[in-house]
């Protein structure tokens, strides 16, 4: 018989911005100059771990409570002199990665500005490691794309050096702190290639101007990149191009066919469709996350499968790679139209049961921690065993889609393919509905931690401990504990791929499809 169990709501507090101005103050001084006294810190050290074992549904998968108890203790003997916010980041971040749970992990705090000239500035302003798109290949750092004022450096172009420190020193020191799901590390470089300007600031500060070293072919130089403010230089932009433009030609805009999927960011769409032959035998579907707030998912999918249905299209590519998740609701809505047949998309969602997240913070810290963490409240049942669970939408029997899909699917993966891009894929392996094409996902393929994801203050040092308050699991799992979903169809793309944008992943499938159709021809 289950039980249903009740904690009392939280209570918001009407006084939050009381002392506003002299809070922040002290806030941006807590996290850039202060140094916290040892006590402090190890106080900040047992509070993270007391978080943990309150609210992490599963803190001992990957390693036991004597070897998690044995990294704390031994970070506090390790703390023995005050220390900055992020000295202390780079000594408790690689023990939170030890629990080896991707959604779990420590968040570095941003200065708050309250003046809005102030947080224009900051905003505008674009600081040297920023002006690049990156990628890491075999240890070594490679300018994708060039948004820095000096055009003489292109594509291709490797970093040797930033301020005398070689790319490799730097990764090593950088991805310490990194969480992955399991004992699957392949996320890394594509980590490194997403948020390098950020990690770097943690470890080495940021800096208006940095020395680097290049190399292009056989040359080698030695130049410095500096900030730049980005109003400045869109004016100055938009003045030459005023003075160049001759006459002023209307131009049409491009219609939007499709419709529903929210705006675009860093200028480009995260859901995307189209049709890649003429005959529409082919269907590509990209989605680069299952949490876009300007999309309608359900729309989004039904505008597809209705264009899918009416070309009668054979053929159907989804792309999920670097898709790092997002809504169990968009990933499951998605399963629906490529099954017949009813399902359970989750297996019981366990919930540790203890987690209160009025217990931390106070004033609007409160209200953040309710809506973040608050399925621990009417929405927490307990079994006949005793084990606490959260009642979520594919935990129960799932009807198909009467408009499902009935053709060939294949699914293109990556190791940056995390939390919902992974259950999908999980659950679309385990019905045998797809061939897979890429790399193994990052994410884990038999369970990781998500539901309510809380990210609780710590007192002192003001990190924020991030973790997932329930197992998010398949029903059916795999025989690789800690790994990801495997490709059928094995294929890494090479960096000159990326620099020629050619997908050599997409390619294999148009071959594929194409000599089936001789086949059957």
């Amino acid at each position: 018989m289950l039980k249903r169990r009740f904690f009392g709501h939280l209570l918001l507090i009407s006084t939050v911005f009381i002392g506003a101005c002299s809070s922040l103050k002290d806030f941006n001084y807590t996290i850039t100059e202060k140094k916290h006294s040892v006590e402090a810190l190890k106080k900040d050290v047992d509070l993270s771990y007391q978080i943990l074992k309150e609210g992490h549904p599963g803190l001992y998968w990957y390693i036991s409570k004597k070897q998690l108890d044995g990294k704390f203790d031994s970070l506090k003997k390790t703390i023995n002199e005050p220390l900055t916010t992020a000295q202390f980041y780079q000594k408790l971040s690689p023990v939170i990665a030890a629990i080896r749970c991707g959604h779990t992990s420590l968040r570095y705090p941003s200065v708050v500005q309250k003046d809005k000239k102030e947080r224009e500035a900051i905003k505008n302003k674009i600081y040297p490691l920023q002006q690049f798109t990156y990628a890491v290949v075999d240890e070594k750092l490679i300018i994708i794309n060039n948004k820095s004022k000096d055009k003489t450096i292109k594509t291709g172009t490797e970093i040797l050096e930033i301020d005398g420190l070689a790319p490799k020193e730097i990764f090593n020191i950088i991805s310490t702190g990194f969480s992955y799901d399991g004992y699957n590390a392949l996320s890394r470089n594509k980590r490194i290639e997403r948020s390098f300007p950020q990690l770097y600031k943690i470890y080495f500060a940021e800096q208006d101007s940095i020395a680097v070293k290049l190399k292009k072919d056989t040359t080698v130089i030695n130049t410095y990149i500096s900030f730049y403010d980005k109003k400045k230089e869109e004016a100055l932009k938009k003045k030459a191009d005023t003075v160049k433009k001759i006459a002023k030609t209307p131009v049409k805009k491009a219609p939007n066919y499709i419709k529903h999927r929210g705006n675009k960011v860093n200028d480009e769409y995260q859901l995307d469709f189209k049709f890649l032959d003429k005959e529409k035998e082919v269907a590509y579907m990209k989605i680069k996350s299952f949490s876009v707030p300007t999309a309608n998912f359900p729309l989004f999918y039904k505008q597809c499968f209705d264009s899918i249905n009416v070309a009668k299209t054979k053929n159907l590519v989804i792309d999920i790679r670097n898709n790092p998740g997002g809504t169990l609701s968009a990933s499951l809505a998605l399963f629906a139209y490529l099954t017949d047949k009813e399902f359970v998309y989750l297996d019981k969602p366990i919930n540790n049961g203890r987690f209160n997240a009025n217990k931390y913070g106070t004033g609007f810290q409160k209200l953040t921690y309710y809506l973040t963490g608050f399925n621990d409240d009417n929405n927490l049942y307990e079994d006949d065993e005793g084990h606490f669970f959260s009642f979520m939408k594919g935990y129960s029997p799932q009807k198909a889609r009467k408009d499902n899909y009935k053709g060939k699917v294949y699914v293109l993966i990556n190791e940056f393919s995390f939390s919902a891009s992974s259950l999908l894929s999980a659950n679309l392996k385990a019905i045998n509905r797809a061939t897979f094409v890429g790399t193994e996902t990052g994410g884990g393929a038999n369970q990781c931690t998500a539901g309510r994801i809380p990210v609780v203050t710590l007192k002192n040092s003001k990190l924020g401990l991030r973790f997932g308050l329930n197992r998010m699991a398949p029903v059916y799992q795999q025989k690789e504990v800690g790994r990801g979903v495997f490709p059928d169809v094995a294929i890494q793309s090479t960096l000159q791929d990326r620099i020629s944008n050619y997908d050599r992943e997409l390619q294999w499938i148009l071959t594929d499809i194409k000599g089936k159709d001789n086949v059957r021809k």
